[in-house]
Order: C-alpha cells, then sequence, then structure tokens
C-alpha cells in the first residue's frame, strides 16, 4: 500500500478554507479516483500554546499500489491542481510514500 500525501506549510497570513478542501476539493477526488482510493486522511494543523504550526494542512490519500495511482492521476492533475485557487493561496507540495504499518 502507498499514500499520496500533500502538504500545505503553514504561512502566516495564508488562506487555508478547510469547509471547501473538505466538502468540494476531497469530492473531486472521490469522483475520479473512487474505489481505488483506500482511504483519506486530513490533518489540520493547529496553533498550541501560541506556537504557529508547520503545516496548515497534509492530506494522506491510501491506493494498494503507485502504478494504479498514477494511472488516474495523470489524466485529473491539472484538473485538481486548477482547484486548488479555490481553497488556499499556499502552494502545496507531494510525496509519494510505502505504508509501513497500519492498525
Amino acid at each position: 500500500m502507498i499514500t499520496f500525501s500533500v502538504f500545505y506549510p503553514y504561512k502566516k497570513y495564508s488562506h487555508f478554507d478547510m469547509d471547501y478542501y473538505r466538502n468540494k476539493h476531497l469530492g473531486i477526488i472521490k469522483r475520479h479516483f473512487g474505489d481505488t482510493c483506500k482511504g483519506i486522511l486530513v490533518v489540520k494543523g493547529n496553533h498550541k500554546e501560541g506556537k504557529e504550526p508547520n503545516f496548515s494542512c497534509i492530506c494522506h490519500l491510501f491506493f494498494s499500489t503507485e502504478e494504479e495511482f498514477q494511472g488516474i492521476m495523470k489524466k485529473v492533475n491539472a484538473e485538481l491542481m486548477a482547484d486548488v485557487k479555490n481553497y488556499t493561496d499556499i502552494e502545496p507540495f507531494t510525496e509519494i510514500n510505502e505504508v509501513s504499518m497500519q492498525e
């Protein structure tokens, strides 16, 4: 199993609309990836004890294989990237990693 992770680094005065992200952007992902996406984990950065978070948001999408993910992503990447401006002014970065443990 692999995870495609999208990181949105926290930047002071940046904007991230979590409601839009959860309700609209992830809907686009679910529509295109369907059952090939085995799970989604969204982590929201919190200001705690007066400290700024490292990330505004991190999203992990789980897939059986990288080939399965890449086969669909090549077709929908432009649409997903065009939607980013609708919920944030943060430039995301991504990683693909192997899941080594899941309970």
